[in-house]
Order: C-alpha cells, then sequence, then structure tokens
C-alpha cells in the first residue's frame, strides 16, 4: 500500500505546483483589449518530453468546430501547450479545446467589454477584506508576463500612486479611509505593439474581528473503495470565512466524463462565528476509467489555497456485501430451528412413528393384543 501511495501523492504536488499558470478552470472571463491566456494542465512532467502532435480547436454555434493555426488570426499564438490572444476581442467568445493524443482539455471562454470610463472591468475584481489597524499589503505580480512587462503601474480608485517599479508594493496599518479600488497596470510590449494588462483588487476595510486560515477538514488523499457499474459520491468539508470558495477541480484525458457531477454546495455559519462549507462530487456508473484518478477539493481564499484528493480504488471481490451476509445469516437461523423443532417431534411422537413405519413396512401387528405394546417392545430393539 505505501508504495502505491507515494507516486500518488507526488502527483499531487505536481498538481499544486503547476496550478499557478496553468488555466485549470472550465469557465473563464477575458476583458476585451487586454492579452490573455489558456494553457493546459499538464499532468505528469513525463508528457512533456513527448511527441505527440498538438492541436488546438475553436467551437462556436455559429462555426462549429475548427482548428486553430498561426493564420487563423494574427492575432493569436500557439506556442504548444498555451494558446495567447494578443489582445482578447469579443469575437472571441466561445469552446476552445487543446488535444494531445487522447489528452483534450476544455475551456469557455467569455469576454467582457471594457469601461471605456473607469481604469478597470468590476466583473473582473478581485475582493479582499482587511481589519482596521492590521496590514494592508498590495502587491503586483504576474507570474505568466512577467517577463514582457516593461512598466508596472499602482492606482487607488484610478488616480496613481506609484510608477517604474518592477513590483509596486503598498504595505501599512490599514484604516478606513484606504477602502478603495487598487489597480495594478501592467504594461508590456508584444511585437512592437503596446498592451496593459489590468488586475484590480476591491479593498474594503472592516471592524475587528476573528478570521480563519482556510482548511480542508481530513487527510489530504482519501483511497474511496468502489464498485464497477456502483455509484459513489464525495464529501469535501471546510473550514473558511463567509467570501472563501470551494470546488472540485479534475482533469480527464478523454474529455469531460458525463457521468461525474459536481452538486451544489452549502455554507453554514457555526455557533462560533465562523463558517463551514460542504460540496460532494457524484460519480455514477463508475467504470476502470474513474479508478487510480485524482478527484480534487480546492479551498481559495485571500491567504492562499488548500487541496485534498481523492482516488477511487477497485474494491476487493473477496468481501461479501452486507446484504447477502445478512440473508445468509437468517437462512442459517431458520435451518438449525427447523433442526431442533424436529428432533423434538420425533421424541414426542416416537411410538406412533415406530407404528407408522411397522405398517409402511408391511409387517403383521396382529400377534398380541397390545399394538402399543409391540410397538413399544419394537422401539426398544431398533433403538
Amino acid at each position: 500500500m505505501c508504495d502505491r501511495e507515494l507516486p500518488l501523492t507526488l502527483l499531487v504536488l505536481i498538481f499544486i505546483s503547476t496550478s499557478e499558470t496553468c488555466t485549470s478552470r472550465t469557465n473563464i472571463t477575458a476583458v476585451e483589449g487586454e492579452p490573455f491566456y489558456l494553457k493546459y494542465c499538464l499532468f505528469s512532467p513525463a508528457r512533456e518530453n513527448e511527441t505527440t502532435t498538438i492541436r488546438w480547436y475553436k467551437s462556436s454555434e455559429s462555426h462549429g468546430r475548427v482548428e486553430l493555426n498561426p493564420s487563423s488570426s494574427p492575432r493569436i499564438t500557439l506556442h504548444d501547450y498555451v494558446l495567447e490572444f494578443w489582445p482578447a476581442e469579443l469575437d472571441d467568445r466561445g469552446s476552445y479545446i487543446f488535444q494531445m493524443g487522447n489528452d483534450t482539455q476544455e475551456w469557455k471562454l467569455s469576454v467582457i467589454g471594457r469601461n471605456k470610463h473607469s481604469c478597470f472591468t468590476k466583473k473582473q475584481v478581485i475582493s479582499r477584506r482587511v481589519e482596521v489597524k492590521k496590514s494592508l499589503e498590495i502587491t503586483c505580480n504576474n507570474s505568466y508576463y512577467q517577463k514582457l512587462v516593461n512598466r508596472t503601474s499602482l492606482y487607488k480608485n484610478c488616480k496613481k500612486l506609484s510608477e517604474n517599479s518592477a513590483n509596486p508594493l503598498l504595505r501599512k496599518n490599514a484604516e478606513f479611509e484606504d477602502q478603495g479600488y487598487y489597480s495594478c497596470v501592467f504594461s508590456l510590449l508584444h511585437n512592437g505593439k503596446p498592451f496593459n494588462i489590468t488586475k484590480t483588487f476591491n479593498i474594503t476595510i472592516v471592524k475587528v474581528h476573528s478570521t480563519v486560515n482556510p482548511v480542508l477538514l481530513g487527510p489530504k488523499l482519501n483511497h474511496v473503495e468502489v464498485e464497477l457499474g456502483k455509484s459513489v459520491q464525495l464529501n469535501c468539508s471546510a473550514l473558511l470565512n463567509e467570501k472563501d470558495l470551494v470546488y472540485w477541480n479534475f482533469w480527464k484525458g478523454n474529455g469531460t466524463d458525463p457521468n461525474v457531477h459536481e452538486e451544489k454546495g452549502v455554507k453554514i455559519r457555526t455557533s462560533e462565528g465562523k463558517w463551514r462549507a460542504s460540496t460532494i462530487l457524484r460519480i455514477e456508473n463508475i467504470s476502470e476509467n474513474n479508478l487510480h484518478f485524482l478527484y480534487n477539493c480546492t479551498v481559495v481564499s485571500e491567504g492562499g489555497t488548500d487541496t485534498k484528493s481523492f482516488i477511487l480504488l477497485k474494491k476487493d471481490k473477496a468481501d461479501i456485501p452486507g446484504h447477502v451476509f445478512t440473508r445468509g445469516m437468517i437462512i442459517a437461523i431458520l435451518i438449525s430451528v427447523a433442526g431442533v423443532c424436529l428432533v423434538i417431534v420425533c421424541v414426542t411422537y416416537r411410538v406412533d412413528l415406530v407404528l407408522f413405519y411397522r405398517h409402511l413396512m408391511g409387517r403383521d401387528e396382529t400377534l398380541t393384543g397390545n399394538k402399543y405394546q409391540n410397538a413399544g417392545i419394537s422401539y426398544l430393539m431398533l433403538s
């Protein structure tokens, strides 16, 4: 068992380390006029050295499924596992599919229009709550485009606070007047053309209250024994804050599994004033494809993420199902009771049974006038 858990644990670590740059969400939103990218989440680093042909497709109701190539649009570039938009436009809405051999990943891309009267788009804002007098920190970084960025600016409510710093940082003790929208604007060049990427935080300053570091309950790696053709429910629970998010994350090499359904999560407030969330992943008609595969549950908060994984294992056939064991026990008890009753009947009516036996065998019972006496003698001789 230990030999099998070790490589699976390493796969979990690989997943966590690559989740920052790859696009794991299936529903993605981009902003009109800003550079954007989709990156396939490579599950195993060994696959990176394979020579399998990589293909990208776009699917829409009007044009169906169309393969993308460098000549598809001057705004779109392909770099193996990455599809880049320079920049994204409203016409880019639709489904995008990555295919490498039998491995596929699909995203649904929505592009929202830019607000011409603001330096940011409210639909693309990251909300953060900071307690008054506690540390307020805002760091501008963009891991994917960082090498191309030549200038970074920090704004508050669209008024510039700092510029020309590779990584602007705001660090101070929070006051109520610090509340507002803080925007990091990354300026970069691509093929000689300037582009801006905006990342905005909505900072809300609140009175002092207790917060928790979100954590998923239970072990980080869970093995669940299942039977093929049956269904199973994977339950993921977390202690978190009110606006933290819990969701399931998994990738299939052959595309979306129609038998896997994520049910709507439930979030309740405990008597201590903290929040507890629970979400269920239901897998129906389990097949071999569902075995030895990572189903990941992740909680996301302002302070970071926490992930736990479930792996389905085929149940040992030697195990007796509960209903079969119960039915066998009932039958065994009934047979025992019937045997005891039969012995009691034989002892109670032994004389009549001997007479019946002699009658059945056709023996003469008129030698004496007392048939019960003869029966008793016969019984003694037989016994």
